[in-house]
């Protein structure tokens, strides 16, 4: 296992425009990066990019490095850091020895007979889909599962 960054961010105002800036933080436009974003009623599929348009209750945004979600709440934006290289110094390290491991991930879809969602999901065809588990050291207990796009 190796060291990881496990940190936090609360974005009072709850404004999209804050939510895009620190996205713009932690994302360089040169990466290669897929979002997931999620309503009460629907969910976006995988897209490759950073989407313009971020009105949604929560969502994900990934690449190799790292994996940023966030959730709307009545006052603004919780945000959850997950990566291998240090976040912007703004965020808030959670308390653990974190550590990270990769493995490898199926992704069911449309195309699959076998899925395990309701609907197709929605993603790009050339994606293959890694997982990084980020554990605290201490407990050895598993706390967080990312998304990485992954080379095969």
């Amino acid at each position: 296992m190796k060291p990881a960054y496990v940190t936090s961010l609360k974005i009072q105002d709850g404004a999209e425009s804050s939510l895009s800036q620190v996205l713009s933080a932690c994302f360089s436009t040169s990466e290669k990066t897929y979002s997931f974003l999620r309503w009460p009623h629907r969910v976006s599929g995988i897209q490759a990019g950073i989407p313009p348009d971020l009105v949604c209750q929560e969502g994900q945004v990934f690449c190799q490095q790292r994996e940023l979600r966030w959730k709307s709440t009545p006052h603004g934006w919780d945000l959850l850091y997950l990566g291998i290289q240090p976040p912007p110094d703004f965020f808030v390290p959670l308390a653990g020895e974190w550590q990270w491991e990769d493995r490898e991930a199926d992704l069911y879809g449309s195309q699959s007979l076998e899925t395990r969602f309701p609907q197709g999901l929605s993603y790009p065809r050339h994606l293959k889909l890694g997982q990084r588990y980020f554990r605290d050291g201490r407990t050895a207990r598993v706390h967080f599962v990312a998304l990485i796009p992954r080379s095969r």
